[in-house]
């Protein structure tokens, strides 16, 4: 028995480690990342003219109409990807006037960092962005579109 333990050598031990700590890391300490489609919705009575997640564009939202009970929609892009513990979603409203336009006035900006939100399931592709009037907003990670 002796003879069969000296046959081991450091490299084969060195390579079973490395394979039980890649297996570790892979199973339990990667982050989950999702391929989304960026879906707005906007509360305010203001045209949101762009918005962001992590960086990534989710175009523009119109406002909500007075007779409407959910919030404007448009927005909508494909092709990102979301990440990590948290995130941070950035927008800004449509300038009033091409005069501001052409004087240089840069538009109302608001930016939060949430916690990612939990996704339905690990299929969920619908990263949902919904910004109120005082400036609060909810992130979704859903299965369907609303």
């Amino acid at each position: 028995m002796k003879k069969n333990l000296k046959r081991i050598s450091p490299i084969s031990i060195l390579v079973v480690l490395s394979l039980a700590a890649w297996w570790i890391w892979s199973s339990f300490l990667q982050e989950e990342s999702y391929g989304v489609c960026f879906q707005g919705f906007n509360y305010t009575d203001k045209i949101i003219s762009e918005y962001y997640v992590n960086g990534m564009g989710g175009g523009n939202i119109s406002k909500k109409p007075d007779d409407y009970a959910y919030g404007g929609g448009g927005g909508f892009s494909c092709g990102a990807s979301v990440s990590g513990p948290q995130v941070k979603v950035k927008w800004l409203f449509n300038r009033n006037s091409v005069a501001e336009i052409d004087a240089g006035v840069p538009p109302e900006t608001h930016e939060v960092t949430l916690p990612m939100p939990k996704a339905e399931s690990r299929s969920s592709r619908y990263f949902q962005v919904h910004i109120y009037p005082d400036h609060h907003v909810v992130v979704k990670l859903k299965d369907h579109i609303d």
